[in-house]
């Protein structure tokens, strides 16, 4: 019984399966890697949370800021420090960064807490005094926002299909596209031989 000759695309197809396989490895490897640095993330973010809410019940001390320089931030901006003294002139800090903004005069009215957990080189004026929990809480709950989001478009946890959670994933390949490369040459070749055999003339018929 003669042995039927290899399909002429095998050799290929096991390109693409072996490059599948290694692709979809360095995707879950990736996807390992953020779900760490996001635990990490949203555990010292709810530290900070926790500190900032403890901080509420320490004593403030109001004084005046008089702003002497301002110290370049990373990402842009600066962040203005200086020293300040409280009201009744016992309490004196000569290098201390400002939470706000200062006047034209560089001088501002801030409220400084020298038990404070978070901060205690840090002042602040009157609008932001307190505001590190709510802040701290609106970060937290946007991050994970975030990381729930990607684990739904990944297909960790389900989810109902909503356009802000992003919903039960959709069935696509390992680099994003509609199915697998495998398929899509399938078809490419089933549509490239149904239009070849569309284009074949027909015989001519037996009289």
């Amino acid at each position: 019984m003669p042995t039927p000759a290899p399909h002429p695309h095998a050799a290929y197809d096991r390109f693409l399966e072996r490059w599948q396989r290694g692709g979809a490895r360095w995707l879950r490897f990736g996807q390992i890697a953020f779900y760490v640095v996001a635990g990490a993330l949203t555990v010292a973010i709810t530290a900070i949370l926790i500190a900032s809410l403890i901080d509420l019940g320490q004593p403030r001390v109001w004084g005046t800021f008089t702003q002497q320089g301002c110290e370049q931030r990373p990402r842009g901006g600066c962040r203005p420090f200086g020293s300040w003294i409280s009201d009744d002139g016992t309490i004196v800090q000569r290098h201390v960064y400002l939470n706000g903004w200062t006047d034209g005069t560089g001088r501002t009215r801030a409220a400084f807490q020298p038990t404070a957990l978070l901060g205690d080189d840090v002042v602040n004026v009157p609008v932001l005094t307190g505001a590190a929990p709510v802040l701290m809480s609106i970060l937290l709950v946007w991050w994970v926002a975030v990381a729930v989001r990607k684990a739904a478009a990944w297909g960790d946890i389900a989810l109902p299909r909503t356009r802000w959670l992003g919903g039960a994933p959709r069935r696509q390949g390992v680099l994003g596209i509609r199915g697998s490369f495998r398929r899509q040459y399938r078809r490419s070749l089933e549509r490239s031989q149904a239009t070849a055999d569309d284009a074949t003339p027909a015989g001519p018929t037996a009289p």
